[in-house]
């Protein structure tokens, strides 16, 4: 506005100057002519009598009185006969023959003539006089000036009016876009006030008043929507969950009967259904979460290799039947031990693995892992996964990020899914520090890359690699494989681990490339085949080099990305040492080549399935479960491992068995009729504040959003299970209070029979049978355990939570790798105490823990006498 009143008078300005130009100079030109003209006559008019009478001496004096007038300049008269009457010597003077009233400018004179009548004679004279033009000017200048000044008054005036009402005006309309952008930033409780009775800007806050109030029921109209479908989710979870962990368990218990081979067909396919129908309600819910920014991710210690390795384990049986080629290519310089949540890694694994299994007709899928950034405390891994299947048009590559898209219809028939993955995928990504995007051409293939950010984690010495027990620095090794990026991968795991490694890229190669060594008088110590290659196949190649006498026994390790039923007995058949079915994990390599070399027994690689230990002490539970599937499986899995196991249909049920039964443990459903987990906890809990004594509850739930495992604890129950329920982990979550089941009574006086101090042999099995090795850690053990006890102790009498928790943590690990679980188990407890700063309970578990240790000592004294370091 301001700038807008500025121009406008700078544009007055010139106008005012035209006007005064077309319009004042003429009238101040005319004035100055007619009163010059006016004083020409009245000066004849005096000097006509004075012409007779030779008197021009007083003509003289009478033209010097002329020009005292401050305008006059010059006067002189003159005769017909051009004689000179008076004159009066000026600077300026011409001569001119003009008629009356004739003007003539020069030297900024205006010249004027008058004719004057002689009264003796009647002859004429002519008076001409110069008037002084100077003044007019002067004039005309002085009203510029004026104009000027009276512009600048009034452009000074008009701006104070300008600001004076442009602050009422702004002021308002300032106060109106505060108050709006408290409401953008989330408070909607502030109403819109103007504080001015001008009515434009009062309609406008009346307006905008009306849009916070439409905004707040939208906002208010929203969150009532989303708490819907936060609710929605969690009842649409347990009512998919419950039934599917009814279907789950029935077939998982069905499966361990005596079957025909068509009915344990039929059994695993309805399985493998049953579990993909799962992933999809997972993909959902994950969505959903993710969506709603209700998924947090864990932050917990894992090794990359290993998990990695596991996790291409499970892709590998579809990538087999379809013939192609899985491999994980980890560089060696990437750090090992991190931090972070492996299972959402592990779930974006999968998905893009996947994915590359799915849409690969043959080939090759390579899942590769670098570094891009590491220091002390953080690493940023670069991982892609290669395939070589269908590809992506260009102009689909956006889609497919997009949740519930396709490549488009045929692909959806063809392949099926729900389309999430990508998205979920994608936003994991995010959610670890980094992004994910492709590379692809059609026909060729595809590259997903995605980068993400971990912490790394410091093992302790217990929790370090076990040592080597047969050194393999500069160990002569031949590899066989024809792809080429399997060579590639094997050589620098070996080159990592200090061998030579040799390559080759078919049997007939192989074969020269031993027959060459033999020559020399030199033998490769072991030899990876691949069973898989054109021409001469890795078994062709074991039996060459079995009957050839030139070549020395070696150690020959089978590498196979297929799975046929009769390779391990052709194995045998040819002494082939270890037979390892592809890919292969980092760990389980090494452990191959160090049981190979070491000439142990001739087996796959492959581990069966998992078998929990015995349960050191059988419990009597109580089951809370309104499903009669859910019941029988769960009756069925607990009582086959010895436990007693009774049955309450709901929560009010619960209570009425406690009135007059003990039990261990109670499995609470959290959704049951009549009461549900939560009220009979609630209820459980209020009684206890009485009789001062503390009930086992695990929660049994089918909800899987965020806040339900916080929500159960809050309610007073001490674990929490999601189902569907595994087996292994159920059996896990309950055994795992035996610790605190087994704890003398001592009102009772009969104490509970103890879990045995050391289970050696779990520990040996986890060690491959090195009796040596397991010696040496419990060795280990022994020297640090004292140190870290009185560690602990300190801690606690200095309340240092974060020393307590580490000491503690130590404890926890080194204590399982040796087979100490009881112990383990209350070092776990002191752990969680000191994250929760709770030293009366920690001080307690101590106890408990050095008498342990006391317990513990002569089982692992013995151990060590029978195996000696």
């Amino acid at each position: 506005m301001i700038l807008a009143v500025v121009g406008i008078h700078l544009l007055l300005v010139p106008v005012l100057l035209f006007g005064i130009y077309r319009v004042i100079k003429p009238s101040v030109e005319e004035q100055f002519v007619n009163f010059v003209r006016s004083d020409a006559l009245l000066f004849g008019n005096l000097i006509a009598p004075r012409l007779g009478g030779g008197k021009s001496w007083e003509l003289q004096e009478l033209l010097g009185e002329f020009l005292l007038n401050g305008r006059l300049a010059y006067a002189d008269i003159v005769s017909e006969s051009g004689e000179l009457h008076a004159d009066v010597e000026l600077n300026a003077k011409q001569q001119f023959q003009e008629d009356f009233f004739f003007g003539e400018h020069g030297d900024d004179i205006y010249f004027l003539a008058v004719p004057v009548a002689n009264p003796d004679d009647g002859s004429l004279a002519m008076l001409r006089l110069g008037y002084d033009e100077r003044q007019v000017r002067h004039d005309i200048v002085v009203i510029y000036q004026r104009s000027a000044y009276f512009v600048a008054i009034y452009l000074g005036l008009s701006l104070l009016v300008v600001g004076l009402f442009g602050r009422r005006l702004v002021s308002p309309l300032e106060r109106l876009r505060d108050e709006a952008e408290q409401i953008a930033a989330g408070n909607h409780t502030r109403q819109f006030s103007s504080g001015t009775k001008i009515s434009e800007v009062l309609a406008l806050t009346e307006h905008l008043e009306k849009m916070r109030q439409a905004l707040v029921s939208a906002r208010d109209a929203a969150l009532q929507a989303a708490g819907a479908k936060t609710e929605f989710l969690a009842n649409m979870s347990h009512e998919i969950r419950t039934p599917m962990n009814g279907i789950m368990g029935m077939i998982g218990l069905a499966l361990r009967t005596e079957l025909t081979p068509q009915q344990r067909e039929f059994l695993s396919m309805a399985n493998s259904s049953a579990d993909a129908l799962l992933r999809i309600v997972n993909d959902i819910l994950d969505f959903s979460k993710i969506d709603a920014r209700k998924l947090e991710l864990d932050h917990a210690p894992f090794k990359l290799r290993e998990s990695l390795g596991d996790t291409l384990k499970l892709l590998a049986g579809h990538s087999h039947e379809k013939g192609l080629e899985l491999m994980l290519r980890i560089d060696p310089e990437t750090p090992d031990d991190l931090m972070g949540d492996i299972g959402r890694l592990n779930q974006v694994i999968i998905n893009l693995v996947g994915n590359a299994i799915k849409f690969t007709q043959h080939g090759e899928i390579v899942l590769q892992v670098k570094p891009e950034a590491v220091n002390d405390d953080r690493v940023r891994l670069h991982f892609s996964v290669q395939d070589t299947g269908i590809g992506i048009p260009r102009d689909k590559q956006q889609l497919i990020f997009e949740a519930f898209a396709q490549i488009d219809a045929s692909s959806t028939r063809k392949f099926g899914g729900t389309g999430l993955g990508l998205s979920i995928s994608s936003r994991l990504v995010e959610l670890m520090g980094g992004q994910l995007w492709l590379e692809s051409e059609e026909h060729k293939g595809s590259t997903f890359y995605f980068s993400a950010w971990f912490d790394r984690h410091s093992r302790s010495d217990a929790e370090a690699a076990a040592p080597a027990l047969i050194d393999v620095k500069g160990l002569p090794v031949l590899i066989v494989d024809d792809n080429n990026i399997n060579l590639r991968v094997f050589e620098e795991i070996l080159h990592h681990w200090g061998m030579a490694p040799t390559t080759v890229d078919s049997g007939e190669a192989a074969i020269e490339a031993l027959q060459r060594m033999a020559e020399t008088g030199g033998t490769y110590s072991l030899i990876l085949l691949d069973a898989m290659m054109p021409i001469m196949d890795g078994f062709m190649v074991a039996k060459m080099i079995r009957e050839d006498p030139r070549l020395e026994p070696v150690t020959i390790m089978m590498l196979s990305s297929a799975d046929r039923p009769d390779d391990s007995e052709r194995c045998r058949d040819l002494g082939i040492n270890l037979y390892v079915r592809k890919p292969v994990k980092h760990s389980e390599l090494w452990h191959a080549i160090q049981s190979a070399l070491g000439k142990a027994e001739s087996r796959s690689a492959e581990r069966g399935p998992l078998v929990l230990a015995k349960p050191p002490k059988l419990l009597n539970i109580l089951l809370a479960e309104d499903n009669p599937v859910n019941q029988f499986m769960a009756v069925a899995l607990l009582e086959e491992r010895g436990h007693t196991v009774q049955v309450a249909n709901n929560g009010q049920e619960v209570l009425d068995i406690l009135q007059r039964d003990q039990f261990d443990l109670i499995l609470m459903d959290v959704q049951m009729p009549v009461m549900d987990g939560f009220q009979a906890t609630e209820a459980i809990r209020a009684g206890e504040a009485q009789t001062q004594k503390h009930q086992r509850i695990v929660a049994m739930t089918a909800h899987a959003l965020k806040g339900d495992r916080e929500r159960c604890l809050a309610a007073g129950m001490d674990d929490y299970i999601a189902k569907p329920v595994q087996e292994q982990e159920l059996l896990a979550t309950v055994e795992c209070w035996n610790m605190a089941a087994a704890e003398p009574e001592t009102q009772s006086g009969a104490a509970a029979p103890a879990a045995p101090a050391l289970e050696w042999q779990e520990a040996l099995n986890r060690v491959r049978g090195r009796s040596q090795l397991l010696a040496k850690m419990m060795s280990l053990f022994l020297e640090q355990s004292t140190g870290l006890l009185e560690d602990a102790a300190e801690a606690i009498r200095r309340r240092d939570g974060e020393a307590l928790r580490l000491s503690a943590h130590t404890l926890k690990g080194s204590a399982n790798s040796i087979g100490a679980f009881e112990f383990g188990k209350i070092a776990q407890r002191i752990e969680s105490s000191g994250l929760e700063a709770a030293y009366e309970d920690a001080g307690a578990d101590l106890v408990l823990l050095r008498a342990a240790m006391l317990r513990l000592e002569p089982e692992i004294q013995t151990f060590l006498a029978e195996n000696s370091v």
